[in-house]
């Protein structure tokens, strides 16, 4: 009987279309920046103008004309803007699945690696969306893909594609030309010193960077460079200034903290391949040099891995208030701290492979031993290591950043032209890993739709049905950049004395807020958990000032324990602490030290949760900051530090807005 050979590609388009069904992509509003890329490629499908919007940092112009032809042809809307992406999004796991068998990987190696990236919660969230790191990575690994076909000897046009992907890539994003450079370094050590290996190895290099070079200058002469359009000169300079130093000790360690988790369920079953083929010597040597890499990243906060899209049990960016740990759903801080120690653990055994591969490449290479160098192995490690020097000279921390190395990873990580068996103990601990990041990672691309949609269906209803001036409303990020205006005034508690009067009289939150009206709450389901949730359309109440207690620490009662004030029922306690050496008006102040923290204390009666107090006060030295504190029973809360408004001398005039919490 012959045996039927698996379609790989069929499978993963199927899976493709299961995770769109189950995700669903519709809706005509905007997520995360890609209101900004909507606006070039709308003028382009529709006025037949070429535009480059302010915000984008990026080339964007292929990615602005893959969008726009889609539009020219379904007409203009996030929902086709968005479809455009999944399009590539499908195009990418083909190629990616073509690139690892040209790596070396074995068939059914490649089909679950492509699997592991296509379940990356950063690949599937941006997938359903209009950003450019989809449409970059099908470039970027198509470039990779015919690469790697010239590398294994493959001649005809694999060159010229392969330059041509990569001009491509360079005009969605500049850190296109990473891949043509490290093809370059390939070529050159790969093959004998001769003019034409010269010529190969660096025509799609200049190629791609004269690319790069003559769109820029044709930007810069036509429509101008926005003031954070990214270049070289800029890279160069961070360098100078020493903030590769600082990346290196901070955004390296988010890096790779977020590449040991979504890699875990690779580097779980890597770790008996690596007990059996590795020798105990070596095994020594590269745990003790990983564990002295790694030592200083210890000390870390553990959020630092945080920016942008990752957020706690779902995907973001979050651009609403909420007054609920359950809307968005979070995981609690312990639990956090223990998925932070699990990725960071993942991340130290990520670097020590890089160091075992880093290490047996250069052994190879050494002995001129062709037959025995991977070459797709290095050309990955080449690239992802192109790649991670442009994240830290960039300086600029981005979680989705991260995602364009996932791929040389894998192919980096799984050994070449093997079959490796895999115990089945920790065949089903990397099958559990899989499906965790699986589900959590469609869960979390869903839930960010839905609650999206609700979002903006309560924006609709605001402008359309209750006329709502648009700079009423605050929105959330992408609403105000749609409508081009920056906030108005207060939609939480800062800045009291213009609550009523300032602007934005309305807000869109995932929870009911202290002093705001419920006007519409709009449902929607989430996944993650399974539950029906809320997103609220919202009203400020008026605020009125209604009771002022002042206190001047002249008068003190009889007993002289007791400070009065304004409202002959409201007295103030610690009046022994009064002292005549120093004043800033009358004659007396209160002295605050470690044995007595506390410079005034009064009791609140019929105080409610929401309420809202505001404290001022002089203090000397100005330098020294206080804090109020709210106590009932032995519960405490102490909201942020007071602000010094004013100065006279040594003294400071600092002021100080809380509010009850709701839950107090």
């Amino acid at each position: 009987m012959t045996k039927t050979t698996p379609n790989y590609f069929l499978y993963l388009s199927i899976i493709w279309i299961l995770c769109i069904i189950i995700i669903n992509p519709i809706g005509d509003f905007p997520l995360n920046d890609d209101w900004s890329y909507a606006h070039n490629a709308k003028a382009l499908a529709l006025e037949n103008k070429i535009v480059f919007h302010d915000w984008g940092a990026m080339t964007l112009i292929v990615h602005t004309i893959w969008g726009a032809l889609f539009c020219k042809l379904f007409g203009f809307s996030f929902t086709v803007l968005r479809a455009s992406t999944l399009v590539l999004g499908w195009g990418t796991l083909l190629v990616t699945f073509l690139y690892f068998k040209e790596g070396g990987m074995k068939k059914k190696y490649a089909f679950w690696g492509t699997l592991l990236f296509a379940i990356n919660p950063f690949f599937l969230e941006n997938a359903f969306t209009y950003m450019t790191e989809i449409p970059f990575l099908f470039f970027f690994l198509s470039a990779a893909l015919f690469f790697q076909k010239s590398i294994n000897g493959k001649n005809g046009f694999n060159l010229i594609y392969a330059t041509l992907f990569s001009i491509l890539a360079t005009l969605i994003r500049q850190p296109g030309v990473l891949i043509p450079v490290a093809f370059f370094f390939i070529h050159i050590i790969k093959n004998k010193p001769s003019l034409k290996t010269v010529i190969q190895a660096v025509t799609p290099a200049i190629s791609t960077l004269l690319s790069l070079t003559l769109f820029v200058k044709w930007r810069a002469t036509n429509f101008g460079l926005s003031e954070n359009f990214g270049q070289a000169k800029q890279l160069i300079n961070n360098i100078t200034r020493g903030k590769f130093v600082s990346s290196l000790q901070h955004i390296s360690y988010g890096d790779f903290t977020l590449w040991g988790l979504f890699l875990i369920p690779l580097l779980v079953v890597l770790v008996p391949y690596f007990w059996k083929n590795i020798t105990h010597t070596k095994k020594i040597i590269f745990i003790v040099i990983t564990l002295l890499f790694c030592y200083p990243f210890i000390i870390i906060p553990d959020k630092v891995f945080l920016g942008n899209t990752f957020f706690n049990l779902g995907m973001g960016p979050i651009v609403l208030p909420s007054s609920s740990n359950f809307s968005p759903p979070q995981i609690g801080e312990n639990d956090w701290k223990n998925l932070y120690t699990i990725g960071f653990v993942a991340g130290i055994f990520l670097v020590k492979w890089i160091f075992i591969k880093t290490y047996q490449l250069f052994i190879f290479i050494k002995n001129k031993n062709e037959n025995t160098v991977n070459w797709g192995s290095l050309f990955a490690l080449t690239t992802a290591f192109g790649y991670f020097l442009f994240l830290m000279l960039n300086t600029y921390f981005f979680d989705r950043y991260s995602i364009i190395a996932f791929p040389f990873f894998i192919l980096l990580l799984i050994p070449p032209h093997t079959n490796f068996d895999i115990p089945n103990f920790f065949k089903i601990l990397g099958i559990a890993c899989f499906a965790i990041i699986s589900i959590f990672s469609i869960s979390a691309t869903h839930d960010y739709l839905s609650w999206n949609r609700a979002r903006w269906d309560a924006t609709n209803y605001a402008l359309d049905e209750l006329k709502i001036p648009y700079d009423q409303l605050s929105g959330g990020f992408e609403y105000k950049k749609m409508y081009n205006f920056t906030s108005y005034g207060p939609t939480d508690w800062e800045d009291m004395e213009y609550w009523n009067t300032s602007k934005e009289q309305y807000k869109l939150a995932f929870s009911p807020q202290c002093k705001y009206n419920v006007i519409k709450p709009v449902p929607y389901f989430r996944y993650l958990p399974p539950k029906q949730d809320t997103m609220y359309l919202l009203k400020k109440e008026h605020l009125s000032r209604i009771d002022t207690i002042f206190c001047d620490v002249e008068n003190i009662t009889d007993e002289g324990k007791q400070l009065f004030s304004n409202h002959e029922n409201i007295l103030l306690k610690n009046a022994e602490q009064r002292t005549t050496n120093k004043a800033r008006s009358g004659k007396y102040s209160i002295l605050s030290n470690r044995s007595h923290q506390y410079a005034f204390t009064f009791k609140l009666k019929n105080a409610e949760p929401c309420e809202k107090i505001w404290v001022s006060v002089w203090r000397s030295p100005s330098s020294v900051y206080g804090n109020a504190v709210l106590v009932y029973g032995h519960y405490f809360f102490i909201p942020s530090e007071f602000k010094r408004v004013a100065m006279e001398g040594d003294w400071g005039k600092s002021t100080q807005e809380f509010t009850v919490p709701a839950d107090f």
